[in-house]
């Protein structure tokens, strides 16, 4: 006994694996599209004392101004930008609990900042304050 139509024959279906292919590639580009390869640099900032909580954040404490013509002082003497890390080092030999304020000007860009803030960094400083 013969089961279907008159002369027809079972073929096998073979799946097409284009739109998986599509849908797999599609995810791939997602993916390499929102993933952030770049590794994230954190920076701790210590906050100086609010009014009536004392001069703490300010005793014993050395102040980095950044001016805007690019000119680093520390407590009014000049240092030159790629000196700075070689003068937290010297300074921290002195006085290792030195706390290190930074005061940029009001128009420096923000990567001249962080700059100066990695050399902090680089010389050894743990104590390193954001002030405006």
């Amino acid at each position: 006994m013969q089961f279907g139509a008159a002369g027809y024959q079972s073929k096998r279906r073979w799946l097409s694996l284009t739109s998986l292919i599509d849908v797999v590639f599609l995810l791939l580009i997602f993916f390499m599209l929102t993933t952030n390869f770049s590794q994230q640099r954190k920076f701790s900032l210590d906050i100086p004392a609010e009014k009536g909580e004392g001069k703490s954040a300010w005793h014993d404490a050395t102040l980095v101004r950044i001016h805007e013509d690019g000119i680093v002082d520390f407590n009014g003497r000049h240092v030159i930008a790629s000196n700075i890390s070689s003068k937290v080092t010297q300074l921290l030999q002195d006085r290792p609990t030195i706390r290190f304020i930074v005061r940029p000007d009001s128009n420096i860009p923000l990567q001249q900042v962080v700059q100066v803030m990695d050399q902090l960094r680089a010389g050894g400083a743990s104590l390193v304050s954001l002030i405006r």
